[in-house]
């Protein structure tokens, strides 16, 4: 359905940033039905091998970092320091990067929570590789859970099925979100037997204690749990996906491994037959993937605590020298984590922590009890997928986002704007040769590094709200007054005379590219998105395109008969429902507008 979204993704797979991916990089430009990450057998090959790859490239051969004006560095807030930090890769890494963002739980569709995570993770994987660095970037999935168990036993499905199935829709919904495909997925389940050796080093390591088949971490052994939350040892309770076992040490002590029950999907462990607990899942695959240490690890703010607190302890504890006071082994962590800058000590396993903030629907927390919880399917149902990203950018990533269907309605507003004005800019670049090869010039001279370096411009603007933590509404904003340049010098009398048309054209084009690609927006025909938001503009308002010529007609005619407040009652009936129009030399027709009636009906309920 979404052609030009999904032309405007595979384009930007290729285009975005001068570093590629360190693994399954010849596979980004096909379709990601046909990326290994899909195929179980080929991915745990691929990934164990992924972080030995990313040793052995020698640095010459990767990219250099895009220069940045000067007193211009990348900013992060980190999580476990509070603050904002220069982000910087480890100094025996080059320019090779690894980040780590948790996945979906596969039991359901998505939700504009995923949606919201993983496009902020995606502008982020982006900006890193404009940057040129060299990402290497792993989502998990949680195919084995309570939840997918419990799904499963109540739609008859085979558990594991059920999560093969919702990994595909998941997929379906990134690419129409625009995100990126990452590096590697892997499944917990096919890394089962590494869970299994970890958990018996943190038990070796005197950091757990099997009981009864099974096995819970020992919170109370660990000196600095808690750091990363801020929660201290007294504020710690059980996880929220447990029930207080009478048999755990301590109430805040979490399963690193349950014993089998009924109907139940079971591995073999020293402790019995079992399964892996929520938290040891991406530690394992952590290690196993990325190694010991890591330079970025992302989640929800819900993830804090107790899922990344849990996932910090376990790594600590089945690592080298930690803060027990003793050194369990090889300190290969220890020397890695001290290197660079990030808020990392000698047991860290994450050097720079980034969590993106909730979603709220019409001002209260999403929730499926509140009965207020959006698929993503549901949204792109009603709202272009890029309206929706649009939204979703429009708020910096750790601040809490409000959902509303006046936000959605506004957002597809802008972005008809925005790819109407691209449209506009194309059809006059690409009407003669003259146009064209002003574009052809001015993409050459973007490119080059003195471009990047040089802090004026659109693209520098955008660049330096980027670097600031993420700042996409700043990027945004930097959009208005090109668009409306552009504007003028396509439709105005003085722009169409203007010297030098074209080249600044060219030049605006060329810099809205680059920018949208770092955000995800970019269409190589707009064109088709424009009759994609007008087909969701009709579905909207219950409203077929003869319709809305009839009522054209029926206000041509009450204009003709010069009886100008049944021609207004006309356009204002059309109006309410989200449909414009307009009257131009060519004749009257319509565009996508922001339905007013939703205005009203949300005013009335706040």
């Amino acid at each position: 359905m979404w052609r030009a979204l999904r032309l405007g993704f595979r384009q930007g797979a290729t285009a975005v940033g001068a570093a590629g991916r360190v693994a399954g990089q010849q596979q980004a430009a096909a379709p990601w039905r046909l990326h290994p990450r899909h195929h179980p057998s080929r991915l745990c090959c691929t990934s164990a091998s992924a972080a030995q790859q990313a040793a052995a490239a020698p640095a010459a051969e990767q990219a250099a970092a895009a220069p940045l004006p000067a007193g211009r560095e990348l900013l992060l807030h980190n999580t476990l320091t509070r603050q904002k930090e220069v982000f910087r890769p480890r100094a025996d890494q080059g320019n090779r990067v690894s980040m780590y963002v948790c996945g979906v739980t596969v039991y359901d569709y998505s939700h504009i929570g995923h949606a919201r995570a993983y496009v902020a993770f995606d502008v982020i994987y982006r900006l890193l590789r404009h940057l040129g660095y060299a990402v290497t970037y792993v989502r998990n999935f949680t195919d084995v859970d309570d939840k997918i168990i419990a799904r499963a036993a109540a739609a008859g499905e085979e558990p594991l099925a059920l999560a093969r199935r919702f990994i595909a829709e998941f997929h379906a919904d990134m690419e129409l979100l625009g995100c990126l495909p990452p590096d590697l997925e892997p499944r917990a389940t096919e890394y089962i037997p590494h869970m299994v050796a970890m958990i018996q080093r943190i038990i070796d390591h005197g950091h757990a204690y099997a009981v009864g088949g099974d096995v819970f971490f020992d919170v109370a052994s660990l000196p600095g749990y808690g750091r990363l939350s801020g929660r201290s040892q007294e504020d710690n309770r059980a996880g929220e996906r447990v029930a207080v076992d009478e048999r755990k040490r301590g109430a805040a002590d979490f399963a690193l491994w349950k014993a089998a029950k009924p109907g139940e999907p079971t591995w073999e462990s020293p402790w019995g037959p079992g399964r892996p607990g929520w938290h040891i899942e991406c530690s394992a695959m952590i290690r196993e993937v990325l190694g010991e240490v890591i330079d970025i690890h992302g989640g929800g703010r819900d993830l804090v605590f107790p899922h990344h607190e849990n996932e910090l302890a376990q790594s600590r504890a089945a690592s080298g020298a930690c803060s027990c006071g003793h050194d369990h082994g090889a300190a290969t962590a220890s020397a890695s984590a001290s290197n660079g800058s990030g808020g990392g000590g000698q047991d860290e396993f994450v050097r720079y922590w980034l969590h993106n903030g909730f979603v709220n629907v019409d001002s209260e927390k999403m929730s499926k009890s509140l009965g207020n919880f959006f698929t993503i399917r549901e949204v792109v149902a009603q709202y272009h997928p890029r309206a929706l990203r649009w939204f979703l950018v429009g708020t910096q990533y750790r601040q809490p986002i409000n959902y509303t269907q006046r936000a959605l309605e506004e957002a597809s507003d802008r972005v008809f704007y925005l790819y109407q004005t691209l449209a506009d800019m194309g059809a006059v670049l690409d009407g003669g040769e003259e146009g064209q090869a002003a574009l052809a010039a001015a993409r050459q001279q973007l490119a080059a590094p003195a471009a990047a370096a040089s802090g004026s411009g659109l693209l520098a603007e955008v660049q330096a709200a980027l670097t600031d933590d993420v700042n996409t509404p700043l990027a945004i904003a930097a959009f208005s007054a090109p668009l409306k340049s552009a504007n003028d010098l396509v439709h105005t009398k003085k722009g169409k005379k203007q010297a030098g048309r074209l080249q600044a054209l060219a030049e605006c084009y060329a810099a809205l590219e680059t920018c949208l690609q770092l955000l995800g927006l970019w269409a190589e025909q707009p064109q088709d998105v424009l009759l994609e938001l007008r087909q969701l503009a009709l579905k909207r308002a219950g409203l077929g395109e003869d319709e809305i010529a009839a009522a054209i007609e029926e206000r041509a005619a009450a204009r003709a008969a010069k009886d100008y407040a049944a021609a207004d009652v006309v356009r204002l009936r059309l109006e309410a429902a989200g449909i414009l129009i307009m009257d131009t030399p060519q004749g009257t027709t319509w565009k996508p507008g922001p339905r007013l009636n939703i205005a009203e009906e949300e005013n009335a309920a706040a």
